[in-house]
């Protein structure tokens, strides 16, 4: 296999890798372990068709684009105006909660050393993430294939040291209550759909590796977030914090979580740009907007919602995972039909699909959608 194979991976991978992962011991420590090997499984592969699905768009147009750009082409510009609203809803989502855990990870790190406040640390970091998008600074696929060879060695070190830790009464198997809590994060978790076009250009000369790189690019995460997410709620129990990290440092050494929140803060940067640049893109590629007013755009939004006290991790990835998981693979499923009658060029990749999928799918997404603005607004 040629790099570019194993670039390709270590972008969705390392996209997919961010602030998702460490949500989700927090809502499997409230509504049972067993959900976890029921909701990681299935939505790793809902996920995975859905990558699929967008590869498949992508590789039936001749033009670049974003999923907006997609949407007016094949469907109308109502369709463009749609996919804009839901896919901000659920990017923007994203680097709130980036955002958020960043500046957690960060001042768990240098306070000690500088003191200071979650907030500062918060800011400091978005203006750092900020410049860089502004500079037009792409992942280079060589670092990100590093990072996500580091993150795989930092779940294994953290299963390692923490496996002795692990007491069985942590685990509670099934709080039939909050059986759908964990859909929205997990889904969020899952989804990388903003890698998938630099999957495409970096496998443009061999198309036909590009399917097993996005299927190793997605059930790697989803593997690492299983194995992390039961050594992590099997040490803490009720102490399991939202952000993960934080509630291990009375159990396992300094050395181990500090080694952890590095990689971790290291994974959210890298998200962060990833999500960024895609919604830079989109207002640029597809919207024709000044590339500097996009970049503003992009940025300076969930800086702006931070700014107005929106700070509940868990509300928000809840949120994020239910537009982003819902809606867009929604509109991706009649999007693809759509791609299927008027398609430029052929695909390498061919999705089969019909209307019983279809529907069964577009219930799953419509009634997980309804749970999560329910869950959002009730609590």
């Amino acid at each position: 296999m040629s790099k570019n194979y194993f670039h390709a991976i270590a972008t969705l991978a390392g996209t997919i890798i961010g602030v998702g992962m460490f949500s989700i011991p927090f809502v499997i420590n409230k509504s049972g372990i067993i959900l976890l090997f029921i909701y990681l499984p299935a939505l790793g592969l809902v996920q995975y068709f859905l990558h699929k699905i967008y590869a498949e768009i992508i590789l039936s147009t001749e033009e670049k684009h974003r999923l907006p750009g997609y949407a007016e082409k094949y469907i109308s510009r109502r369709g463009k105006i749609f996919s804009l609203v839901i896919s901000l809803i659920g990017d923007y989502g994203a680097l709130l909660a980036y955002i958020i855990v960043g500046g957690i990870f960060l001042y768990e790190l240098l306070n000690p050393a500088f003191g200071g406040n979650v907030f500062t640390y918060s800011i400091i970091l978005f203006l750092f993430q900020a410049a860089v998008v502004f500079s037009g600074i792409k992942l280079i696929a060589s670092v990100e294939l590093i990072m996500a060879g580091l993150l795989v060695f930092m779940v294994g070190l953290l299963a390692w040291h923490g496996w002795g830790y692990i007491n069985f009464d942590n685990f509670h198997l099934v709080s039939w209550p909050n059986f759908f809590l964990p859909y929205g994060p997990i889904f969020f978790a899952v989804g990388g759909s903003a890698a998938v076009p630099s999957v495409c250009k970096l496998l443009a000369q061999k198309r036909e590796n590009i399917k097993s790189a996005i299927a190793w690019g997605t059930f790697i995460p989803v593997a690492m977030m299983l194995v992390f997410t039961f050594v992590i709620v099997g040490i803490t129990g009720n102490n399991t914090s939202p952000d993960t990290l934080v509630g291990l440092r009375s159990v396992l050494s300094d050395g181990v979580i500090i080694f952890a929140l590095i990689l971790g803060l290291l994974a959210i940067v890298t998200s962060f740009l990833v999500i960024a640049q895609s919604i830079r893109e989109t207002f640029w590629w597809d919207f024709k907007f000044n590339k500097n007013i996009a970049w503003a755009l992009a940025c300076f939004i969930p800086l702006l919602l931070y700014l107005l006290g929106l700070r509940d991790l868990t509300k928000i990835v809840s949120l994020a995972g239910a537009f982003t998981g819902g809606l867009i693979g929604l509109l991706y499923l009649w999007l693809l039909l759509e791609v299927k009658k008027k398609k430029e060029q052929t695909s390498i990749i061919k999705n089969k699909i019909n209307k019983p999928i279809i529907l069964l799918l577009s219930f799953m997404f419509i009634a997980g959608l309804i749970y999560e603005l329910y869950y959002f607004f009730a609590n």
